[in-house]
């Protein structure tokens, strides 16, 4: 038993140095330009806040509060909402109403709108 369990061993370390990670770190970086709801409506049609829909179709006056939310995940050939954030997730603050243009969006500009998600990870190689 003594010397099969010495093999044994000695297999795992052998297969333990062989083994080599692979480190990856860098960001992502997202440049808002502009939003247009003009009707001040969520993705699924209701209105943003609380106010009924007005005869013209439109919400009423008080307008969204909107913010992004940013989740990194592997490639899905159907992408899903739900579930992990794998290489990284940022949600903004409330950036804006309905309509809005970020100033700084043209070539020059600096950081207004832009989202930057730092990620690192490790993925095994042998």
């Amino acid at each position: 038993v003594s010397n099969c369990l010495r093999q044994a061993a000695l297999a795992f370390f052998t297969f333990l140095s062989a083994l080599q990670v692979c480190q990856s770190s860098g960001y992502f970086e997202l440049q808002l330009i502009s939003v247009e709801n003009p009707r001040g409506q969520l993705l699924n049609g209701d209105c943003c806040d609380s106010e009924g829909r007005q005869a013209d179709g439109n919400c009423g006056l008080d307008e969204c509060d909107t913010y992004f939310r940013v989740c990194l995940k592997e490639y899905q050939q159907e992408v899903k909402i739900g579930g992990p954030c794998t290489y990284g997730l940022e949600i903004t603050k409330v950036i804006g109403g309905n309509t809005f243009q970020f100033r700084g969006s043209q070539k020059g500009s600096h950081d207004t709108g832009k989202i930057v998600i730092p990620f690192q990870f490790s993925w095994p190689v042998s």
